[in-house]
């Protein structure tokens, strides 16, 4: 049963990220007072989805940073905006495809990726002007086809254009939590365009990760004809009652595994050196239906199978994050699918208004939108050549969203000059005139239009594809496990270069006035080609659900925490409790210890998708490891003590430090600071990161979208790592809005990182470095210490990708001093005066006075206090 949106978001108030004290909750219904439904407003925020292990950004069309879009028709008098981003603008200083969440690398190169909706009108758009700046861009790329550019348009949203000025058309409301478990996290929004179809966007995360529930985004994509055509945008009607013959909707990305972000949230280097894999997967999977998969991942370095020659053994080094850097085989992919089309639009009024059983909305020429079964995916389309594409051109976008169903849209050739066929496809159709989808007429339905580049690899054959890339999975290469990586492909695999526009489409479909559709698309990452499939079944199993997949899951609500050290220098966890939101058997504690040095193919992301089936401390992981790709052999290129390896970090890996039965909870009960418990961790080490989160735990047997859940349990996420929240909870709160608090929680450096000592600090969920009390200054001669001692270049201490983390630390420092560092001839390398300290810790980050990295060598620090008592020694530095 689908509960009405009405009681499922009742607990929210559109634009303000509500903060609900646990200790007042007793049941997982919100207070009757709060009404959603009715509060509509026209919200600046956009969409930050966070809420599951996949990070990403949703700008609408109707988003206040249009400019950031690239829209051709930004810089137009009234705000014309013809696109919507989902990923990073700027220099990825928003989310944009990151995965496992927290992880600093992303596969997407910045500002990608874009949906635009481009629409047909056989006999010309009502008030078509060639000289009118928002239609201008269309001029002169006719391609040959017939008639004039008068036929096509963007459906493109203007603060002028008619519908613009009501807010139950155009509106945006930020990311927020349906449920006060925060197990469902949606992101809505919709705006009126000029071809007079109504646009509605709606966002669905999970955040439990069971069966790779948290490891997709799905886009609800509402359209609904009004009739009403405004082309110019300018808030007086061309034209009502006008029937669309066809819309589209087109993706354009551009795929770079894999970037690696810095402590400033941008791009750190120009890690790009691995092969850019990316292609479409058409084998079939376990019910014989093809994948359908458009994905993309990293490979080997093109250089190595120049020629497409297959890299001898020792040498086949896919699958590694920052190839520039040898950090380690990590083999994160990337996918969309369109999962399909229905008929009628989403609701505010209920959340599984459109579901999987909602009537198909069929293609232009009476297909299913997708296609099912055998034939899943035949009706979409898939390209990668830049001149038949097109962010600002409208009629070739609405040809490229259509590719498949041309006698050749690029199918044919591999460079930048292409002239496609527009004819209808000659194995679909049995006529029709070019380039006019209405006159086209179907003769064979059974069979499979092949115009785009989908089944390149089986339509014009392996040998006639320039850069071909190498694949290594045996689900989408049947030869893979031979040995043979290339001819075994259903689909095709392709080398990316810059300048390239890779694209997704849909369509086309007509619309009556007043009628609406709704197209349902999935956005997936995990590791190897398992783990995006998987988790594109598990989105389709939650959309079978209607999104309710509590119903089958009830997962246990995540508790708020907070992170301190104690006065004996350890870590002490707070958290609330959480029983009375969704019943629960129990808590655990994870932690992720920073100095650790784990190895990427021991563990690192096979252990990602499972690691939370673990019931007690020290149980052995080993049956929950992914198996690495068995393709891969380079594992001599890893040298040195950090090629290969990782520190854990925000991301994982966790250990499970501690599982705490409902009958034990006496034990740690702590009513103070807002929290309800405390746990104190004896093996943290004073001047040591960590990150901490507690889950609670539902004991029994459950079914999720991949059969039993294993582990006997389902339990909350890590959402709430060393208290990550909505940005404006209190302490003890459990904040319903999104947990993007302006960067990410390790990039220090950047200029929207929270000042110290504030809440909002705390909620970004910032790594916790466990620190000692002020010590009395009867003490600080007998406490003083400095570690690490030696230093030593990617210690312990240090955030190894980091740079700016290379520090020694002074620990047991008293309230007031001055800290004066010498080097072995008595020459002052750096001093500081510390003020009202509060706490026993100070950091130097090896500058000298006059802003220079030291050298190696020894060095002696004097620390004077309480007037002229004073503490010395020294250290060692090895760079």
């Amino acid at each position: 049963m689908n509960l009405p949106l009405a009681t499922r978001l009742a607990a929210l108030f559109v634009g303000v990220a509500l903060v609900v004290p646990a200790s007042a909750q007793r049941a997982d219904r919100p207070s009757s007072s709060l009404n959603y439904v009715n509060a509509r407003t026209t919200d600046t925020g956009d969409g930050y989805l966070v809420g599951g292990d996949l990070w990403n950004t949703l700008k609408p069309s109707n988003t206040v940073e249009s400019s950031r879009l690239g829209s051709s028709f930004s810089g137009v008098a009234g705000g014309m905006n013809n696109r919507v981003l989902f990923g990073s603008r700027g220099n990825w200083q928003e989310p944009g495809g990151q995965w496992p969440s927290g992880y600093p690398y992303t596969n997407t190169f910045r500002n990608s990726h874009f949906i635009v909706f481009p629409a047909f009108k056989s006999a010309g758009w009502p008030g078509y002007d060639a000289n009118n700046p928002v239609r201008a861009a269309d001029a002169g790329t006719d391609m040959g086809g017939a008639g004039g550019t008068s036929r096509f348009m963007f459906a493109t949203f203007g603060e002028n254009v008619v519908g613009a000025g009501d807010p139950a058309r155009n509106y945006k409301r930020p990311a927020r939590y349906t449920d006060r478990a925060r197990t469902h996290l949606v992101y809505e929004a919709g705006w009126p365009t000029t071809a007079g179809v109504d646009v509605k966007v709606r966002a669905h995360q999970f955040t439990s990760n069971t069966q790779n529930l948290n490891d997709f985004t799905v886009l609800e994509l509402s359209m609904t004809n009004t009739g009403v055509v405004d082309s110019n945008g300018d808030g007086t009607p061309e034209a009502t009652g006008n029937v669309v013959d066809g819309i589209g909707m087109m993706l354009d990305a551009t795929v770079s595994p894999s970037i690696f972000l810095d402590g400033r949230g941008d791009r750190a280097c120009n890690c790009i050196a691995a092969g850019r894999t990316f292609g479409y997967v058409a084998a079939p999977d376990e019910t014989g239906s093809p994948y359908n998969l458009w994905a993309w991942y990293a490979n080997v370095s093109p250089t190595a199978t120049a020629g497409r020659t297959v890299p001898p053994a020792g040498e086949r080094s896919f699958g590694i994050n920052n190839r520039n850097r040898l950090d380690g085989y990590t083999d994160v992919w990337n996918a969309w699918n369109f999962m399909g089309v229905k008929q009628g639009a989403i609701s505010d009024s209920d959340l599984g208004a459109v579901s999987a059983s909602s009537p198909d909305k069929s293609t232009a020429f009476g297909t299913h939108p997708v296609g099912e079964g055998a034939r899943r995916g035949w009706y979409t389309s898939v390209q990668w050549q830049s001149s038949l594409s097109s962010l600002s051109a409208s009629d070739i976008a609405f040809r490229n969203s259509m590719a498949t169903w041309f006698a050749d849209y690029g199918k044919l050739s591999n460079g930048s000059d292409v002239q496609p066929n527009l004819a209808p496809n000659p194995a679909f159709f049995a006529g029709g005139t070019a380039d006019d989808i209405t006159t086209w007429t179907v003769g064979n339905a059974s069979a499979r239009p092949n115009g785009d580049f989908k089944y390149a690899h089986q339509d014009v054959g392996v040998a006639n594809i320039e850069l071909v890339q190498p694949v290594w999975e045996p689900a989408w290469n049947e030869t893979a496990a031979s040995g043979d990586f290339y001819s075994g492909m259903k689909g095709f695999a392709r080398e990316y270069t810059f300048g390239q526009a890779l694209t997704q489409g849909i369509g086309p479909f007509d619309l009556e006035v007043g009628e609406s559709m709704t197209i349902v698309w999935v956005a997936a990452a995990g590791f190897r080609f398992e783990g995006i499939a998987d988790a594109v079944e598990s989105a389709r199993w939650a959309w079978d659900q209607g999104w309710d997949v509590d119903a089958a899951l009830p997962t246990p609500a995540a508790p708020d925490l907070s992170v301190e050290s104690t006065t004996e220098g350890r870590a002490r966890v707070r958290w609330t409790d959480v029983s009375g939101i969704r019943p629960l058997d129990g808590y655990k504690i994870w932690r992720a210890s920073q100095y650790k040095r784990t190895s990427y193919q021991d563990v690192g992301m096979r252990l990602q998708d499972r690691y939370q089936e673990q019931n007690r401390p020290g149980e052995d992981i080993t049956p929950l490891l992914d198996p690495i790709n068995p393709a891969f052999d380079a594992f001599d290129i890893f040298t040195g003590d950090t090629q290969g390896s990782y520190q854990p970090a925000e991301w994982g890996t966790y250990d499970l430090i501690a599982t705490l039965p409902a009958a034990e909870l006496s034990t740690v009960q702590d009513p103070s600071g807002g929290y309800q418990f405390s746990f104190v961790d004896e093996n943290s080490i004073t001047g040591f990161t960590y990150w901490y989160y507690v889950s609670a735990y539902r004991e029994g047997s459950f079914t999720g979208p991949h059969g039993p859940v294993g582990g006997g349990h389902i339990e909350s996420s890590n959402m709430n790592r060393n208290g990550r929240n909505a940005p404006d909870a209190a302490d003890g709160q459990i904040g319903l809005g999104t947990q993007w608090g302006g960067t990410y929680p390790y990039a220090d450096r950047n200029a929207e990182y929270p000042a110290a000592g504030t809440q909002a600090r705390q909620n970004l969920g910032v790594p916790f470095t466990v620190v000692p009390p002020v010590a009395s200054a009867d003490r600080v001669e007998e406490l003083i210490t400095v570690s690490p001692n030696p230093y030593k270049i990617t210690g312990l201490n240090d955030v190894r990708n980091d740079a700016a983390s290379h520090a020694i630390s002074f620990l047991n420092t008293p309230s007031d001093f001055t800290l004066t560092i010498l080097d072995v001839s008595g020459q002052i390398v750096y001093q500081e005066n510390v003020e009202d300290a509060i706490d026993g810790r100070l950091v130097w980050d090896m500058f000298s006075k006059d802003g220079v990295e030291v050298a190696s060598g020894l060095y002696l620090y004097h620390i004077q206090y309480d007037g002229d008592r004073a503490a010395t020694g020294h250290f060692a530095i090895l760079r």
